[in-house]
């Protein structure tokens, strides 16, 4: 990985894909992007690949694990601002909020971490969670 691929941002759909992906796997083998975990904030949901990533790892072209250490200082906001072309915020204290923050502390228990209190989810646009009608109380079951 070269100097000038760290601050390039992802300029398709593909690239978040492929950034989302790595960060799965990465999540299996470095030790140092778990440490990271309870910390992100903004995390990403592609419902058709069941896969999360955090703004911050996905919004950089080509991002690794070892490239992440590098550049996990900077500010987020312009991954979330690129972002916002192929994503949308889920609305808080949603059944969908509440069922993807579970799907995410479930990920993140596998590495016995968890998701932080305020964390934002977001979906890729033009999609919506189907919610079975047995789960239309989920929140005040939660609760």
């Amino acid at each position: 990985m070269n100097m000038y691929n760290e601050s390039q941002l992802v300029t398709d759909y593909n690239d978040v894909i492929i950034n989302m992906k790595q960060f799965n796997r990465d999540l299996l083998e470095q030790l140092e992007i778990k440490e990271q975990l309870p910390q992100f904030m903004h995390w990403y949901y592609i419902p058709h690949l069941n896969l999360f990533g955090p703004s911050k790892f996905i919004g950089y072209k080509q991002m690794e694990a070892e490239l992440y250490e590098r550049i996990k200082k900077r500010p987020s906001v312009e991954t979330k601002r690129v972002l916002t072309e192929w994503f949308y915020p889920v609305q808080s204290e949603t059944v969908e909020e509440l069922i993807l923050r579970d799907q995410l502390r479930s990920l993140l228990n596998l590495c016995e971490k968890k998701p932080r209190a305020n964390a934002v989810f977001h979906l890729p646009k033009n999609t919506i969670l189907l919610v079975p009608d047995r789960l239309t109380n989920y929140r005040t079951n939660k609760k």
